[in-house]
């Protein structure tokens, strides 16, 4: 699949970018890190006045995207695009659309070049986490009748016949009654706009300010408390636990209230990442995953 990711950006593909994006001149292409299943391309194009543009093409490259994510489709995320459009939320725009791959070479957007670059370690960890809280409620806010029509409904990740224990756990008896968890009833809560996948991977930053969340291919109708726990797992895994509690908190503060986030949205997100959760490979993060679950266990 790296391979497929790495190639050059063919010729139709940039011509399409260019035209879509007003015409002009291209300057220079940088392909985009980071990705898992889109291949992004940089481009900017002199347009003929002081200022260059900037934009981001993301293509659908990987040709078994239609069998794994059939939901998850180009169409699906322009539709995305819509509805954040004109929000308050922080977010590249969407400039173009070809989600049958008639004029590029395959599948793609034609977006705005958010500013800001990926973080691997914050130099302040609580600024980080307060405003990662505070990009949420602007988000879950998006008009819920647009929202629930627009968006697929919220699904786990994991194949529930296909659930078991890791091999990897020093804690098998939390994992066990983890999986007993997700097959029981689901609590009250609220639904929304979600983005699905919402960690540090998926924001950008510059000067320690959060500049933008990227990557809305996965977004859904459903409980924000996803947004929350899937924040939570990987902050506690990339980092601490203290971390993934601080976050929650600095939630609470954001909405003024406590916020009670149910440990079976802890438990059913920290399935998803099973047998080996990609990204957390060390033993180090397995250990802080382990322990996530356990005090999620230990909560109920």
């Amino acid at each position: 699949m790296t391979g497929i990711l790495n190639r050059p950006l063919p010729r139709a593909a940039v011509d399409w970018a260019v035209k879509a994006a007003g015409g002009g001149r291209v300057t220079s292409v940088e392909q985009l890190r980071g990705g898992l299943s889109h291949a992004s391309h940089a481009i900017r194009i002199d347009t003929g006045t002081a200022a260059q543009r900037e934009v981001v093409l993301r293509r659908w490259v990987r040709p078994e995207w239609r069998d794994e994510d059939p939901e998850f489709t180009p169409a699906q995320e322009a539709a995305t695009y819509g509805l954040l459009d004109g929000s308050a939320v922080p977010t590249p725009r969407l400039l173009a659309a070809d989600p049958d791959g008639r004029e590029c070479d395959v599948p793609a957007l034609l977006l705005t070049r958010a500013p800001g670059a990926r973080v691997r370690r914050p130099s302040e960890m609580g600024p980080f986490l307060a405003q990662l809280a505070a990009a949420l409620p602007p988000l879950h806010a998006i008009d819920p009748d647009r929202a629930a029509r627009t968006l697929p409904p919220y699904r786990p990740y994991f194949d529930p016949d296909r659930l078991a224990v890791p091999a990897w756990t020093r804690r098998r008896t939390a994992w066990e009654r983890a999986i007993e968890v997700a097959f029981g009833p689901e609590p009250v809560h609220s639904a929304a706009f979600i983005h699905r996948d919402y960690h540090p991977g998926n924001t950008l930053w510059a000067d320690d300010r959060l500049t933008a969340m990227v990557d809305w291919t996965t977004a859904e109708w459903g409980p924000i408390d996803i947004d929350l726990s899937h924040m939570r797992v990987n902050l506690a895994a990339l980092f601490s636990l203290a971390a993934a509690d601080r976050f929650l908190a600095e939630y609470g503060a954001v909405v003024g209230r406590p916020y009670h986030l149910h440990p079976y949205w802890d438990i059913l997100d920290a399935l998803d990442f099973m047998p080996v959760p990609p990204g957390f490979r060390s033993a180090a993060q397995l250990a802080r995953l382990d322990e996530f679950v356990a005090r999620a266990v230990a909560r109920l």
